[in-house]
């Protein structure tokens, strides 16, 4: 995946003072807000994207600590029917997204980008399972310590 497994367990450390003290509800506005947008992909409550799984008992089923992976490393671990597949096409096409639909005829993948992207069967000349989430990474970087540890208390929240 890229990552130094040992690098992978110092960053995750580092970060894990996050895990405690944050604030749902200023959490929830990271979720469903621009910087982060989560609710783009991920739907809690019927409300936002239907891209990667629904988070709306994600407390109940995830460690914590799960959680903080699955945000700086979503290629880490995929939930069953969300993992990212890779089709070369005979025209010399490359898509990647998730599968959100399949016929005899087709498949339909759903991209990092929303976007529903049908390839016929016959014009496949490749097909397999990526190793990379179409999860951003990064998202650690990009937000503050206090808006990823409101993120994270409004996932822990989410039971």
């Amino acid at each position: 995946l890229g990552v130094d497994p040992v690098a992978q367990v110092a960053r995750l450390t580092e970060l894990s003072p996050l895990l405690a003290d944050g604030d749902a509800k200023l959490g929830r506005n990271v979720f469903f807000g621009k910087k982060a947008a989560c609710s783009s992909c991920h739907a809690v409550a019927g409300e936002g994207g239907r891209v990667g799984p629904h988070l709306t008992t994600i407390g109940a089923s995830r460690s914590p600590k799960d959680l903080l992976e699955a945000i700086v490393y979503p290629s880490a671990s995929f939930v069953n029917g969300y993992r990212s597949y890779v089709v070369a096409t005979s025209d010399g096409k490359v898509v990647d997204g998730v599968i959100s639909a399949e016929t005899t005829d087709a498949i339909t993948l759903r991209t990092k980008d929303l976007q529903e992207v049908r390839v016929r069967r016959d014009a496949i000349d490749e097909l397999r399972e990526s190793a990379t989430s179409i999860m951003p990474k990064g998202l650690d970087t990009q937000l503050s310590p206090d808006e990823l540890r409101n993120l994270l208390a409004y996932l822990q929240s989410r039971k």
